[in-house]
């Protein structure tokens, strides 16, 4: 077990041996202890979700300015079980050569699906696409598009 999640629980067992103390040692009266049960509850909750972005789940930043597309995943719509779809990319950001890769998550959009399918197969044939961000992010494309770059411009050294 990491360092990271046994303090994260020291955390939360902390708080909850407070609140333990509060609600039988003291004699504050019931709707006070109740509040602070319903606080701590909300705390855990709120916690809990935010921990996904530290924990390996898909990013829905903002991609970077200029990002290298290292792989995709595509979740087509559902129109039985009304699933609107998705697209995780992995990229790494372009603009720096030591920048690590990211999953993002984006919204599904039919030509942002076949331009990613068409740049992974020009990459295995050894082509080089950068994608960039296209003005705001309103549109069919998310404001987002690929071009194919030398592999020498993939990198320029400072």
């Amino acid at each position: 077990m990491s360092g990271a999640l046994l303090g994260l629980m020291a955390g939360f067992v902390f708080v909850l041996v407070l609140l333990l103390l509060v609600i039988i040692k003291t004699s504050v009266i019931l709707p006070v202890k109740f509040t602070l049960v319903l606080m701590v509850t909300i705390f855990y909750w709120i916690q809990y979700n935010s921990l996904h972005n530290f924990a390996g789940w898909p990013s829905t930043d903002k991609l970077p300015d200029s990002f290298m597309l290292i792989s995709s995943d595509v979740r087509e719509p559902n129109k039985k079980t009304g699933e609107a779809g998705h697209l995780y990319w992995w990229v790494r950001d372009s603009a720096n050569v030591d920048a690590e890769p990211r999953a993002y998550k984006l919204p599904y959009r039919e030509k942002l699906h076949q331009e990613s399918v068409n740049v992974l197969k020009e990459q295995k044939k050894g082509g080089q696409y950068v994608g960039r961000q296209k003005g705001n992010s309103s549109g069919e494309s998310l404001g987002l598009g690929f071009e194919k770059i030398s592999k020498s411009s993939l990198y320029k050294k400072p």
